[in-house]
């Protein structure tokens, strides 16, 4: 029985992994799919296109500047003619504006809304509309391609089209998103342009990752704006569509959908709908001019010369705004932008139709070696498995999308992974796990997290004592926290609130860089490195936990600004030295913590920081000769309760601002204000005070300082140590 009861599990087992494999075929709920696209999202933040200085495309905004200098849109069409005429050498210039009405400022118009006299009138009708004026710059330009809506709204047929269409395969309307109607441009200028495109970004969810190529009202294909804008660019009439079942493409008589679109030298790999994926830059990078500067000619022709200009609205009033798997809320005419500059630069993301299977492969392959490894190893060898597993799907991942741009999913393989682990083992981990729930619940109310979790592991650390290390040490306090108090001191709840709040973002920083949060002591966090475990860089950790806590509460700050008259500063001080740690108490109630001078001294140096007008001080045992940070020598202090001075720093995480001019001339400062040169001291300050504003404060408080010592000289003995009067 108990022979039979074995096999079953573990041939049970193995069945199980395989039809958990096939979870990403069902694809419950599209929770595959979602998971997907965020996969392929975090490859694209860390790998975001580059944009070359030869890249063709640039964007002429119509951003609020130009919305103040030229008036409110829509504009008058003449305003229109002049930015065509302006652009006259682009390769193609496109609009992703449709001009559905003719313009209101017609001369004409003024013949009807107004009481003129008949010469007027005569004069008037003689006169060219400004939609002449816009259809013969279009005309003379002969690159113009102007944009169509799509919609489900009407019936309107779009307007004849102006390429030739070669399809292989099967038929690609099928596989196309098929539209009830358009909304096209007037005639007079439609007729006059060298191409039209559809300005829709297709069945996207609130992410934009996709791009269709063509879409179709009944038998009509219809180019997208960026496509047509190419073809009118490379001087191309024929779109050549190839689908399923064409020549050299293996679909074995199933109709998969269409593989891709060539374009004169160019093809276009897209998804079996007919959409490409975008792979995008940063906005930032994209080259784009004013459009009102490109009318009133600062912006000269030649500057568009060879160009593929592209005319949008960044205008926040203009409301079209969309996100990317890179950014959030960007103009939708950068998306445009980025899908023409990745044609030209020949970078497309691509899954191919066998990636898919590969996929499905790794996942059912992953699944069986984890369940044979825990059969065999136990749990500890199913995790090795895992690991190794998981690193290489996601390094394959890494690997594919950097030098071939393929889209691979890691995202479904480790699913499964991580399910058939977490099935194959519950019943080993079961009751461990329920005596680890135990003793956390004993403790839990009592003790820190990171002592739990030692409890749990072994009751060993169930007793009094503690070991010598060498750690480091961060204290942190709200500046100004008794005023601050005074202002709630009708509503306590709001002011417990408050900091709760802050000291939550605060201890996010600090754990996110693998600080232990010692205790809270009202507003201050103590946290210290280097313990329970071993942290080889615990300096650097510590220094780069202060600094996310700055940036951190920098993003509090502007979260709270409508509800706060004040703002927000913390003051940090730093120290590293040996000190006793572990648990301190009594036999009946004790804690995890750090006892010594080193930890004293951390303490003073945070109180110190205000007075120096710095956000944090650096104790000289913390001082790294090669730190990746930008440290500088502030001064020399006694602080008090202790005799022996302390050579103090700041920090500051980047160190472009600091060149080495700076830098040479503050140390001739330190060098002339601790050998009592005042006055060429303070010849220094002036010339420093031009530095970094992170330094002002400081700056203007040792020139105080100075001030004094000339009223009141120290010894003739003196080493420049400042004995600090208060903790």
């Amino acid at each position: 029985m108990k022979k039979n009861l074995k096999q079953f599990s573990r041939y049970g087992l193995l069945i199980f992994a395989i039809l958990v494999s096939f979870l990403p075929i069902l694809n419950p709920l599209q929770i595959f799919s979602n998971l997907q696209n965020y996969s392929f999202d975090t490859l694209q933040r860390l790998l975001p296109r580059e944009i070359y200085a030869e890249d063709p495309v640039v964007i002429i905004d119509i951003d609020d500047r130009s919305l103040a200098d030229i008036g409110q849109w829509p504009w008058s069409r003449n305003q229109l003619a002049k930015l065509t005429n302006q652009a006259y050498a682009a390769a193609a210039l496109g609009f992703d504006v449709v001009f559905a009405e003719p313009d209101r400022t017609n001369p004409q118009n003024f013949i009807s809304n107004y009481p003129l006299n008949e010469d007027l009138k005569k004069e008037l009708l003689a006169l060219p509309s400004n939609d002449e004026l816009f259809a013969q710059a279009i005309t003379d330009h002969g690159t113009v391609v102007l944009g169509q809506a799509l919609n489900n709204k009407n019936t309107i047929k779009p307007s004849k089209p102006k390429f030739g269409l070669v399809t292989q395969g099967d038929d690609p309307k099928q596989f196309i998103t098929n539209y009830s109607g358009i909304q096209n441009n007037i005639k007079q200028l439609e007729s006059s342009a060298a191409g039209v495109g559809s300005m829709s970004i297709g069945n996207n969810d609130a992410i934009v990752r996709q791009l269709p190529t063509f879409e179709r009202i009944d038998d009509q294909l219809v180019p997208s704006l960026a496509l047509e804008m190419t073809r009118v660019a490379v001087g191309a009439s024929t779109f050549q569509i190839k689908s399923s079942n064409a020549s050299s493409e293996e679909a074995y008589g199933a109709q998969t959908g269409i593989n891709n679109i060539k374009l004169g030298p160019l093809t276009i790999p897209t998804t079996s709908e007919g959409n490409a994926w975008v792979y995008f830059a940063p906005t930032k990078n994209i080259p784009t001019v004013s459009a009102g500067d490109v009318i009133s000619g600062l912006i000269p022709p030649e500057f568009f010369e060879g160009k593929v200009a592209l005319v949008g609205t960044s205008a926040a009033g203009l409301l079209d705004l969309r996100s990317t798997p890179t950014e959030k809320n960007i103009p939708g005419v950068t998306i445009i932008a980025q899908f023409i500059q990745q044609i030209f630069a020949n970078q497309f993301l691509q899954r191919p139709d066998w990636l898919f299977g590969a996929e499905f492969l790794a996942g059912l392959v992953l699944a069986v070696l984890i369940t044979l490894s825990i059969q065999a190893l136990g749990p500890i060898g199913g995790l090795s498995v895992l690991i190794l597993g998981s690193g290489g799907i996601m390094g394959s991942s890494y690997y594919f999308f950097k030098s071939k741009l393929f889209l691979v999913d890691p995202v479904s393989p480790l699913i499964i992974a991580l399910s058939v682990y977490v099935a194959v083992t519950f019943f080993n981990f079961l009751f461990t796990e329920l005596e680890r729930s135990r003793v956390r619940g004993a403790f839990a109310q009592y003790l820190s997290p990171e002592m739990v979790n030692r409890l749990a592991e072994s009751s060993e650390s169930l007793v009094l004592g503690g070991e010598r290390k060498e750690m480091t040490f961060l204290f942190s306090d709200i500046r100004g926290f008794t005023k601050i108090s005074e202002q709630y001191k009708d509503d306590p709840e709001a002011l417990t609130q408050l900091i709760n709040q802050l000291l939550t973002v605060l201890s996010n920083a600090i754990l996110e860089h693998g600080g232990t949060i010692d205790k809270y002591m009202g507003d201050c966090i103590m946290a210290f490195w280097n313990a329970p475990t071993d942290q080889e860089n615990h300096r650097q950790l510590a220094i780069q936990a202060a600094h996310t806590m700055n940036e951190a509460l920098d993003a509090f700050n502007l979260e709270v600004e409508e509800n706060l008259d004040f703002k927000l500063e913390i003051g940090i001080g730093i120290n590293s030295g040996n000190c006793i740690v572990g648990n301190m108490g009594s036999d009946k109630r004790f804690d995890y913590t750090v006892l010594g001078d080193a930890v004293n001294l951390a303490s003073r140096l945070e109180s110190q920081s205000s007075n120096y007008g710095l956000h944090m001080i650096v104790g000289e045992n913390t001082y790294m000769v090669d730190s990746p940070f930008t440290m500088i020598e502030i001064d020399k202090i006694a602080v008090k309760g202790k005799s022996s001075a302390e050579t103090i720093f700041t920090c500051f995480k980047q160190e472009t601002k600091f060149v080495k001019r700076f830098l040479d001339t503050h140390n001739v400062f330190l060098q002339e204000y601790r050998s009592q040169n005042w006055e060429a001291a303070k010849s220094s300050i002036g010339e420093l005070m031009s530095s970094p504003n992170e330094l002002e404060l400081y700056y203007r408080h040792m020139n105080a300082r100075i001030d004094e010592y000339i009223k009141n000289p120290p010894a003739a003995d003196w080493e420049g140590v400042y004995v600090a009067t208060n903790k």
